[in-house]
């Protein structure tokens, strides 16, 4: 997509992104939708294993460029029963663009984002 003009927007909404729990495979936890673009403002990934660490893995696609995957977090170790908060992210989602998430081991990570979604028809 094109970079679009964001200064007229039709529509500016908050909004939050949950994913329960996360595979050992990249997944996608958003994809911006066609005439939005989405400003994440900060992300929450929560490791709810009691007992273990867990590596965390965050990532993006980029709609011009399916098959290349940016990375955001690379194999962070989280702790057991902590999490990792990312604030002031102010990462910019164009439509098409996908936002990723994996664990070092299935069913232990959780992960939100805080967004901004834009509409700009």
């Amino acid at each position: 997509m094109a970079n679009p003009n964001i200064v007229s927007v039709a529509t500016i909404a908050g909004g939050s992104l949950g994913f329960h729990m996360l595979t050992a495979d990249a997944t996608a936890i958003m994809t911006v939708t066609a005439e939005y673009i989405v400003k994440v403002n900060s992300i929450l990934v929560a490791n709810v294993d009691g007992t273990n660490a867990v590596d965390a893995t965050l990532q993006w696609t980029d709609d011009s460029d399916s098959d290349a995957a940016y990375s955001l977090l690379s194999t962070k170790s989280i702790a057991a029963d902590s999490y990792l908060r990312i604030d002031g992210a102010n990462i910019v989602l164009e439509a098409g663009d996908i936002l990723k998430a994996q664990a070092g081991a299935a069913n232990d990570l959780m992960v939100s984002a805080f967004v901004e979604e834009i509409y700009t028809p």
